[in-house]
Formats: structure tokens, C-alpha cells, sequence
């Protein structure tokens, strides 16, 4: 006797799982889409002009969490397609380490206090003294002349009254807008993926729980019960 090409049809007939897995299945290319998203975030986080008052460790963090977030997401889904109980356990055990991974980091994230004015003001002085055409580039991305105003490390000297420029807006204020914009989409983006995952966490611990008791009724058939929809000869 061998196991029928229907077998899994019926085993989502038998245990009533089918819609479940189209859920979670769902969930998981909600996840993986995130999980691309904050990869593209990192790479371009690593190459961006303003990356010196971010720091490199956003981009970085971006980068590692959006590719382990697809590549479970993806063995999440390969699990629902194939309905492999060890492929939801080992999918459940990593998954549930990289939630609570991921929501220390919100959390930091969140409430860690931040002096960004002392901090931006240490690059832009740096930036200032080694490296000027990048304050240029900055002053004309913002439409901004200087730190805290025109007259405050600005390049060109009172560029508020120079040719191209005339701007007569600090810069801290639209880097602190830009900055505040950047951590909020990482906060929103970051806590819709940890609710997609931990929906699919229970719908997959769900699914291996009704597979197995599935699969155990399954072996109890008589193996002489030629009317099984299981079985042929």
C-alpha cells in the first residue's frame, strides 16, 4: 500500500486546517515583504549622505534583521506548502527567539533617551572641519544655512546671503525632522512585522499540533480498508 497523491488534500479535510494555512501563509509574505523592506532600508541607510548623524548601526541592524525576517518568513511558508510538522517546529523555535529579539530592540528604540542636538552637533563640526562639500550637499538637500542658523559653522560663510543659497533656516531643525521621520517609520514598520509574526507563530504552532493528531488517526486506519481515501493498491 502507499500513501495517495490526495493524502495532504485530506489531511487539510481531516484536521480542518486549510483556511489556516492559507492565513498563515498569508502572514508570512506580510512578514517577508516587511523583512525586504528594512533590508532596502539598512542598504541604503549604509550609502546615505546623512548616515554620520545616524550612526551605522540602524542600517546594519536593518540589514541582518530584514534578511533573517525573509528567510524564516520563506521556511514559514515552504512549511505551510509541504505541511511539515519539524519544519513548523523549527520554524517556531527560531521565529519565537527573533520576536523577542525584536521587540527588545523596539523597545530600545522607543524609549532609549537621545541628546541628538549634542550628538549632531559633534558630526557637523567634524564635517565642517574635514569634510565641507558634504555640509554643501546637506545645506542644499534641506534648503538650510548652517547648524543652529546661517552664521553657525555654515559653508559658505553666511551662505543665508550667498548666490544659490539664501536660506535663512538652521539645519539642526530639519535633520531632527528627518531623524524623528526615519525612527518612526522603523518603530511602525518594525511592530506591524512583530504582530504579523506572532500570528503566524500561533497559527503554526496550531497548524503542527492539528497535523499531528491528523497523522495519528491517519496510522490507526486499518490497513486492509480498501475504502480509505488514503490508500490505494
Amino acid at each position: 500500500m502507499a500513501i495517495s497523491e490526495g493524502f495532504n488534500e485530506y489531511l487539510d479535510r481531516l484536521s480542518g486546517s486549510g483556511a489556516m494555512r492559507i492565513v498563515h501563509m498569508v502572514m508570512n509574505v506580510v512578514a517577508a515583504t516587511i523583512g525586504i523592506f528594512f533590508l532596502l532600508i539598512g542598504v541604503t541607510g549604509v550609502f546615505d549622505t546623512y548616515k554620520d548623524f545616524g550612526g551605522m548601526a540602524l542600517p546594519v541592524t536593518s540589514i541582518v534583521l530584514g534578511t533573517l525576517v525573509t528567510m524564516l518568513s520563506v521556511l514559514g511558508i515552504v512549511g505551510s506548502v509541504k505541511r511539515s510538522q519539524r519544519m513548523f517546529a523549527t520554524y517556531s523555535g527560531l521565529l519565537t527567539l527573533l520576536v523577542i529579539a525584536q521587540l527588545i530592540a523596539l523597545l530600545v528604540i522607543l524609549f532609549k533617551p537621545s541628546n541628538i542636538e549634542a550628538r549632531f552637533g559633534s558630526v557637523w563640526e567634524s564635517l565642517y572641519q574635514n569634510d565641507p562639500d558634504s555640509i554643501r550637499t546637506i545645506e542644499k538637500d534641506l534648503k538650510c544655512c548652517g547648524f543652529k542658523n546661517p552664521v553657525d559653522m555654515a559653508v559658505p560663510e553666511h551662505c543665508a546671503v550667498k548666490k544659490h543659497y539664501g536660506f535663512s533656516t538652521g539645519c539642526l531643525e530639519m535633520l531632527e525632522h528627518q531623524w524623528r521621520a526615519q525612527r518612526a517609520t522603523v518603530l511602525w514598520a518594525g511592530f506591524s512585522m512583530v504582530g504579523a509574526q506572532i500570528v503566524s507563530l500561533l497559527l503554526g504552532a496550531e497548524l503542527g499540533r492539528r497535523y499531528r493528531n491528523s497523522q495519528n488517526e491517519y496510522q490507526r486506519v486499518p490497513a486492509g480498508n480498501e475504502g480509505s481515501p488514503l490508500l490505494h493498491a
